[in-house]
């Protein structure tokens, strides 16, 4: 077991014991004997529930999966609602007391915030950018599409699928670029559940580009789920997949390059040193990068790349996940500019969600590059 997997399962038996305690008074429950043992049982249960569907995933890819994330959605709602709760029985000096008006109040509270976390999951605004590139290309303006993180699973709906090819076709895209996880660990939701002929409508003047992120990678081992069955299935959808691949795009005059997951090294899969892959690049044309985690930003930015666009974090997904993420990485979300270097990195907080169906704090987007170039130089270079 892992050091992060047994952090969680601390956290969440001391939230259980927290929520069971409390639960306790505002709704007075006064429990002895198996009473009280089955309660705690059930309160144990709910707080563990997202860890629980993890370890017994083999048994259902979709009601128990439904189940828990609902559930562990609802828990995470409670742990807000209870502590503003005590803070305002505090507050008061002990007038905010458990009614029954409270007792309804709370359960409002807890099902209103679940309700407003799920629109923020599913209702994507769009989110717009623009970035100059300090190089000459052979058109004046780029759009970019970026969609990362859809965590396609059993879970998934084919509205949700749709309304965001529905939102993307509605922006005129150059090029879409899909920065990883867009599977959430297996591949036959893609396929089997008609997903890839959904991808199949996305248009774009110049084609679609896909990476691969961690969550590609976690079901590989597995029968018909391979890194080559990945990537048929993205080529079959009509994306051309990016692997530590470098592609000049002559119409255009840009160079792009997809790097594999930083994840790949612990599936046997060795990933390309970024700068042995900028060997192969044209550092004159405007070079952007597609990797699915920020993770380093000095290293694209000494190498000469203009723009970095990348995804996986989720901006945290729930507060306060955001503050941690936030402190983790350079750039855990937005826009970052290093106008020395002439660096731009993009990070999206993506479209799908993993685990729990809510968003406290943030939200599902789209993201729309707009991209101009400094063709001056090429006609103060030009002869005369």
């Amino acid at each position: 077991m892992s050091f992060v997997a047994i952090i969680a399962i601390i956290v969440s038996l001391l939230i259980s014991i927290y929520l069971g305690k409390r639960w306790q008074f505002w709704f007075n429950f006064e429990l002895t004997g198996y009473y009280q043992i089955a309660y705690w049982i059930v309160v144990f249960v709910a707080g563990l529930s997202f860890i629980l569907s993890i370890i017994f995933s083999g048994i259902s890819t979709y009601w128990l999966p439904l189940i828990s994330n609902v559930i562990f959605g609802l828990i995470i709602c409670a742990i807000f609602v209870t502590l503003i709760f005590d803070a305002i029985r505090r507050l008061s000096k002990g007038h905010f007391t458990a009614n029954l008006l409270n007792k309804i109040l709370y359960i409002a509270c807890v099902v209103g915030l679940f309700i407003f976390g799920n629109e923020m999951a599913i209702n994507p605004k769009i989110v717009e950018y623009q970035v100059k590139i300090d190089k000459p290309a052979n058109v004046d303006h780029l759009r970019l599409v970026q969609l990362t993180d859809i965590h396609i699973s059993e879970l998934t709906t084919h509205k949700s699928i749709q309304l965001m090819i529905d939102k993307v076709n509605q922006l005129n895209a150059d090029f879409i670029v899909i920065t990883g996880d867009t599977l959430d660990r297996r591949l036959k939701p893609f396929t089997e559940l008609g997903f890839d002929k959904q991808f199949q409508q996305l248009k774009t003047r110049y084609g679609t580009y896909i990476v691969f992120g961690n969550h590609e990678y976690l079901g590989t081992t597995q029968a018909n789920n391979s890194e080559q069955d990945i990537i048929k299935a993205f080529q079959q959808a009509n994306m051309k997949v990016l692997k530590d691949d470098i592609v000049y795009l002559d119409d255009v005059g840009i160079t792009l390059i997809g790097r594999d997951d930083l994840s790949s090294s612990r599936y046997d899969v060795k990933r390309a040193s970024l700068a042995d892959l900028i060997m192969f690049a044209d550092t004159t044309t405007p070079i952007i990068l597609l990797d699915h985690q920020p993770k380093d930003l000095d290293e694209p930015a000494n190498l000469g790349i203009d723009l970095m666009i990348s995804g996986h974090t989720h901006r945290g997904q729930v507060f306060p996940i955001n503050l941690v993420v936030a402190a983790m990485y350079k750039n855990s979300y937005g826009m970052f500019q290093n106008p020395e270097q002439h660096f731009t990195s993009i990070v999206s907080s993506g479209y799908g969600l993993w685990g729990p169906p809510i968003r406290l704090m943030t939200r599902s987007e789209i993201v729309v590059i707009d991209i101009t170039f400094n063709n001056q130089q090429k006609l103060t270079n030009s002869p005369q």
